[in-house]
């Protein structure tokens, strides 16, 4: 019975190291394709974008200051962490403040990218005029929300907050302005109206001078813009100005497009503002110095220095050793696995920190192999929890490259503890057995 579970335990193993090493293949459109996640690289190791900014001319020289240059840098720094973007850095020559960003390239950069430069304003300005009755400064802060009807019908808002000018420049504008969507709709309704009562052939003079008049009694419009794009304000409730993104609608996907395009909003206006225009002068990927052939030399190399050890352990424990082997197989194919889909971003030091886990791991199999009680393993495994408290401190860390090393070894030694406790153990006793 115990050669049974053995061989069960090696099976799945083998199982596991196949998948983690060559992958699960299905057909998908007439060719196969691996369903097993792709590991993420660091910058260093994958290459990136490298994306320079430079200071729009038409911006006045007494704003072209390096205190407006930090600011909108601060402002980028912001919207890539409120974006999630982990691996980037942000360099500033305060002499003509171009900006140089340095991005991870994964399947969000291209979002990031367009965030960089992108115009988060928001104003209100009188209808085809350059008149702005509210400007960016007065708005404090944006949030998003939705409301459902009885007939599951979804409408999506962005809700404005002003500051204490804005509160009082905004009751003017409603006093002055037509600003409401439905006072919007009804004037244009209005002025389609009397356009096409001018177009028609007639003589008669008092209708003309009736449709002049409308027209000078007629309130003038003012356009909410977020952006660069007009949405419509649907209520004013002392400082906060509701505005629709979209229609009312049931179609889940277009409500998720209104809800995606809100919170874009929502984290261009909370990002912080530009006090100066930037354009983006140049965007291009960039390769790292790290080939592939050196990356698999270095796995061969580490490859080579295991195997030398797993004969030394078997001969040494002979058919216990080469029971640890195997199960030690299996544990990198779980840690490979597990970094995959933990979306760990594996840099130049995280392959140090895989490194010292198979270190590790190896110290805590030979104690197991020199029979550790019960007692001993635990004090093993004690030992290394001011390690595993450093990890996830680390994991926190701003900078990328300590993140990842930091991810990898609570990984490793949370699958160290785990892992040999129901696999390698579980051999070493089925071997003891009679």
């Amino acid at each position: 019975m115990k050669t049974i579970k053995i061989i069960t335990i090696i099976l799945a193993i083998i199982l596991i190291t196949m998948i983690a090493f060559g992958g699960v293949y299905i057909r998908t459109q007439n060719r196969m394709e691996n369903k097993v996640k792709s590991y993420d690289f660091g910058r260093e190791i994958k290459g990136g974008r490298i994306v320079e900014l430079k200071v729009n001319d038409e911006n006045n020289e007494e704003i072209r200051t390096q205190e407006n240059y930090e600011i909108v840098k601060k402002t980028i720094e912001q919207r890539l962490k409120n974006l999630g973007a982990q691996d980037y850095t942000i360099s500033l020559n305060t002499t003509d403040g171009t900006i140089v960003v340095e991005l991870e390239e994964n399947s969000n950069t291209d979002t990031y990218v367009y965030f960089l430069t992108a115009d988060g304003k928001v104003q209100i300005k009188e209808e085809d005029s350059e008149n702005e009755l509210l400007s960016d400064e007065m708005v404090k802060k944006t949030t998003y929300t939705y409301t459902a009807n009885a007939e599951g019908e979804y409408q999506v808002y962005m809700e404005l907050y002003l500051t204490e000018e804005g509160q009082a420049k905004i009751e003017e504008i409603k006093n002055n302005y037509a600003i409401f969507e439905d006072e919007v709709e009804e004037i244009e309704a209005s002025r389609e109206d009397e356009e096409e009562t001018e177009n028609e052939e007639t003589e008669n003079v008092e209708t003309t001078e009736q449709t002049e008049e409308n027209n000078e009694e007629t309130r003038k419009i003012a356009k909410l813009t977020i952006a660069g794009s007009e949405y419509s304000i649907d209520k004013i409730e002392k400082d906060v100005i509701r505005v629709k993104i979209g229609d009312e609608t049931s179609n889940t996907t277009y409500v998720n497009n209104y809800i995606n395009i809100a919170i874009e909003l929502a984290l261009l206006t909370n990002s912080g503002k530009y006090p100066i225009e930037y354009e983006m002068e140049n965007n291009r990927l960039v390769y790292s110095d790290i080939t592939n052939k050196q990356l698999l030399y270095f796995a061969i190399s580490v490859a080579a220095v295991i195997f030398i050890i797993f004969i030394a352990l078997i001969i040494q424990y002979k058919m216990k050793g080469l029971l640890v082997s195997l199960s030690y197989i299996g544990f990198i194919s779980i840690l490979l696995l597990v970094l995959r889909y933990a979306n760990v971003s594996i840099s130049i030091e995280g392959i140090g920190a895989i490194v010292v886990t198979l270190i590790i791991n190896f110290i805590v199999n030979k104690a197991l192999l020199e029979g550790a009680t019960h007692t001993e393993y635990k004090n093993v495994l004690l030992k290394l929890m001011p390690v595993i408290i450093i990890s996830l401190v680390f994991s926190f860390a701003k900078w990328s490259n300590l993140s990842s090393f930091g991810m990898i070894m609570f990984w490793g030694l949370l699958i160290i503890v785990i892992y040999n406790l129901a696999v390698t153990k579980t051999l070493l006793k089925l071997k003891e057995s009679k």
